[in-house]
């Protein structure tokens, strides 16, 4: 069961594969390598091509059918051409007879193996692309502290805006000339390829990425002023240029550390690597969220609202990632510590999150 299936209590998605996974069974017992990461084993059991399973499948039945079908009915024509007397001429006729229909049928389902493995390969090197681009997009923000330097940002003003030594900074503008998303720019079309929900995240990781770029040069943007001189942790209903700027860039990031979550959750299949890149992604994901419940206090304001849906899933989602990881490493230490490792900071940032004092709760009219 994967992640998202603890998470959900469901495991839905794998139920509408189990016949074509039961027939192709036999199939994958002379083929596979062992090796999770491998193509051919991963056509066997992945999501990402059960509709390729069902189409093998759909050809096997057919081919079984004609087998049961085909001698008997080849016997039963050479029977009655022969005047309905058996004989081994009536026995080779019809095994000829049954070898030229039968043949053609062998290569037929020859042509579909071929197909749905260079199919389902393609598939899959289309989600590893994705899911790795994802991922190391998602750790570079880990390793810059891409969400700290934001709240750093509002709580403090832009480094060297306040600094009449320094106001020459203030003149030079961000821009961002190099493409971050060459996986995504150069493969959009193969997206048709994969489920809704997946596209849908995918899609949306990427827009708030863009969005995140585009907040961040006009924080860049934003010429410093007398009124930002002393650091403010207001809430929401009282802020400056800079403030509400850097405000969105987490906002934008913390939407699309959660989008990003979602499709890791959906794109990559083996436990050990879905868990760790949770995680990785879940430690800056909580600590945007913090910031952005002590910010939009307002129970009147449509952020705080969206806000507070997510409240119950993240020690949900926290518990099922620890009693994952735990009982993997109780059966493969290996594969599984890269994970563990992240699960005390995890915790510990979660904790935070459950544990931060309660806010007042601004009404709208003073916003």
């Amino acid at each position: 069961m994967s992640i998202i299936d603890a998470v959900s209590g469901s495991s839905g998605r794998a139920k509408s594969d189990n016949i074509p996974k039961w027939l192709l069974e036999p199939i994958g017992r002379l083929l596979r390598t062992g090796d999770p990461a491998a193509t051919v084993d991963r056509l066997f059991v992945s999501e990402h091509v059960k509709d390729l399973r069902l189409i093998i499948a759909f050809a096997l039945i057919a081919l079984l059918v004609a087998l049961v079908f085909g001698v008997p009915g080849s016997l039963a024509y050479s029977w009655a051409f022969h005047d309905k007397h058996w004989n081994s001429q009536v026995v080779f006729s019809a095994l000829g007879a049954f070898v030229a229909f039968y043949t053609p049928m062998l290569g037929i389902f020859g042509a579909v193996l071929a197909w749905a493995y260079q199919a389902g390969s393609a598939r899959l090197g289309i989600v590893d692309l994705f899911a790795c681009e994802i991922d190391t997009l998602c750790r570079v923000a880990l390793v810059v502290d891409s969400v700290a330097w934001s709240i750093e940002t509002f709580q403090h003003g832009l480094p060297g805006r306040n600094d009449a030594v320094n106001s020459v900074s203030t003149t030079r503008h961000f821009t961002s000339e190099e493409n971050y998303f060459p996986g995504f720019e150069s493969n959009t079309r193969d997206l048709q390829a994969l489920e809704a929900r997946v596209v849908v995240n995918i899609t949306a990781f990427y827009s708030y990425m863009k969005a995140v770029r585009d907040s961040t040069r006009s924080l860049m943007d934003i010429s410093s002023s007398p009124s930002q001189s002393e650091p403010r942790l207001d809430t929401a209903s009282t802020s400056t240029p800079t403030q509400e700027a850097a405000r969105n860039v987490i906002y934008m990031m913390f939407l699309g550390l959660e989008s990003a979550r979602k499709a890791i959750g959906y794109l990559v299949e083996f436990e050990p690597e879905q868990a760790e890149r949770t995680i990785v992604i879940l430690i800056s994901e909580l600590e945007a969220y913090r910031f952005l419940c002590d910010q939009f206090t307002a129970e009147e304001d449509i952020r705080y609202q969206r806000l507070k849906l997510r409240e119950g899933d993240y020690p949900r989602l926290v518990k099922s990632l620890c009693d994952v990881v735990k009982a993997g490493m109780a059966s493969n230490f290996s594969d599984w510590e890269p994970a563990s490792l992240l699960l005390d900071e995890l915790n510990r940032r979660c904790g935070a999150v459950m544990n931060q004092p309660s806010q007042p709760r601004r009404l709208a009219s003073t916003a």
